[in-house]
């Protein structure tokens, strides 16, 4: 059985969070036995001796004793965020970039942008965002997507937060306004619209944090039209068709 190990850096909830996605379009794409690990910043090895491009490049090699490829995933982040980081040696970006083009890994090792942010890979389907938080409700426990489809002014709020690219969604400077943000207020609306009379407190300690993007994902729903509305998660999707 092929295997495929996914390397989120930057949170172990991201690790999760794509996971539960990759193993989505598996089945969308009918890869068949392709088997998908994943791992995230904690297994970034501590206390490096040496560059820390070496240490990854380490535990690169480890991995493909038992894994056909490795697929590292990181956000692009703003194009201000971006440009800083790649103006620090080690930032994240620079020590994979070298990993992967370490000519003794060629073919095996990948580099896929969540472009922006690992948020805009959720909001490719905002429906299943709102049956996140509404199927905690007893009436939309069950066929919850047909029940919020069916609610106009639910219907309508998706239609306002629904991008048709959601990597279009970018900060335009540091701190700015991306699709983190945006994923937090659609989140917000959803809590408002299913109940009008929740004090802010609730909504502030149950709105969308990192922490629950893996319990989002579940709800993600992956099929064509969603798929078409990020290209880089449409890449990932082509990695694993490598190994089908």
């Amino acid at each position: 059985m092929p295997s495929v190990r996914i390397w989120a850096l930057e949170s172990d909830y991201d690790a999760k969070a794509v996971e539960c996605l990759a193993n989505k379009l598996v089945t969308y794409l009918q890869l068949g036995n392709v088997f998908i690990r994943a791992v995230g910043k904690s297994a970034i090895p501590k206390r490096p001796k040496g560059s820390a491009a070496n240490v990854l490049l380490r535990a690169v090699q480890n991995y493909l004793k038992q894994d056909n490829c490795v697929i590292f995933v990181l956000d692009t982040d703003g194009p201000m965020a971006s440009h800083q980081r790649r103006q620090e040696p080690n930032s994240l970006i620079n020590q994979v970039e070298r990993v992967v083009v370490d000519s003794n890994l060629v073919g095996k090792v990948y580099l896929a942008w969540a472009v922006t942010e690992l948020e805009a890979w959720l909001l490719i389907d905002c429906l299943g965002i709102f049956c996140y938080f509404a199927s905690k409700r007893k009436p939309y426990k069950e066929n919850c997507r047909k029940k919020v489809t069916a609610h106009r002014s639910f219907s309508s709020l998706i239609r306002n937060y629904q991008p048709g690219n959601t990597e279009l969604i970018v900060e335009a400077e540091m701190g700015g306004k991306g699709v983190k943000e945006h994923l937090i207020e659609f989140s917000e609306g959803i809590l408002l619209a299913l109940n009008p009379t929740m004090p802010q407190k609730n909504i502030s300690r149950e709105k969308y944090r990192e922490a629950l993007s893996p319990d989002v994902a579940e709800h993600i729903v992956i099929n064509n039209a969603t798929l078409k509305r990020n290209h880089s998660l449409e890449y990932l999707g082509d990695l694993l068709t490598r190994y089908k």
